[in-house]
Order: structure tokens, then C-alpha cells, then sequence
């Protein structure tokens, strides 16, 4: 099959994707990519997804952004861009605060595993608090921002 190229000055049709393609991409992405790359290769330095290197598994670029945290690899819409920045940092923290003292950082009496911001901040680990509760879950200690993930 023969592809005719876009004139230049040809107007272009924005691409619109949804979240599970841009997943899909994702991991096609890395599964396609020699051992030492992964998924993470894809994060700018704002957390956004370089969309670009997905051209080839969306069939263009996307007009929107997603973003994707670097310690947990979820990855979110426009809306939900603030998640992943405090995902990556809150993370680091519990992980230097876990090292160091051998103990989970969280609220005491809280009805969830709720991440104690006040102490990671108190003991130098957090320099700045989310606006959302973070969670910590029994997967390696690793974070998340949905209570529902605890439900049965």
C-alpha cells in the first residue's frame, strides 16, 4: 500500500485518544523496546508523556496531554496533572523515611493507611503537602491517591 504525503500547508485533523489507548500505547511502547528502556523513557521533565515517541501506536499525536508518575506509572489526564508530580515526590519521601527509620508514616486512628505529611515534613523528608491524601498501599509500599483501592 501507498501512502501519498500531506502537502504542507495541508490543515492537519487533530488526534483526540482516550486514557486506555494512551495505556495501551504505553505498554506496547515498552514491551517493543529493548531491555535496560522502559515506560519511564517517556516522562518530560513536568511528568507530561512525550507523545510523540507513541506516534507510531496512536496513529498521529494526540492533541491532548497525559502525564505519568515515574515511581508508580499511572498515568492521568489534563485534569488529574497534579497527581503524579505529588506521587513522585511523596513517594521518594516515604521510601527515605521507611530506610531510615523502619517504620510506614502514616496517621494514626486513620481509617485507611493515610500518608502522615506533618511527620515527613517535621523530620525534613517532604517539602511540600498535596492538596489530596496519598495513600500507602501493601504493593511494595507504594503509593496511590484513590481510597477506593482499598475497598473489598
Amino acid at each position: 500500500m501507498i501512502f501519498k504525503r500531506a502537502k504542507k500547508n495541508s490543515p492537519t485533523v487533530p488526534l483526540t485518544v482516550t486514557l486506555p489507548q494512551i495505556k495501551q500505547a504505553v505498554r506496547q511502547f515498552e514491551e517493543d523496546m529493548p531491555a535496560p528502556i522502559n515506560r519511564t523513557a517517556l516522562i518530560m521533565e513536568d511528568k507530561s508523556i512525550d507523545l510523540s515517541r507513541l506516534k507510531r501506536y496512536l496513529g498521529g499525536v494526540p492533541e491532548q496531554k497525559f502525564y505519568m508518575s515515574r515511581e508508580t506509572f499511572e498515568i492521568f489526564e489534563e485534569s488529574d496533572k497534579l497527581v503524579p508530580y505529588y506521587l513522585d515526590l511523596v513517594q521518594s519521601a516515604v521510601d527515605n523515611y521507611i530506610s531510615d527509620t523502619g517504620k510506614l508514616p502514616l496517621v494514626e486512628d486513620a481509617w485507611l493507611p493515610e500518608v502522615h505529611y506533618r511527620l515527613l515534613a517535621t523530620e525534613r523528608y517532604l517539602k511540600e503537602t498535596p492538596p489530596f491524601p496519598l495513600y500507602i498501599t501493601e504493593e511494595e509500599m507504594m503509593l496511590t491517591h484513590r481510597p477506593e483501592y482499598f475497598e473489598s
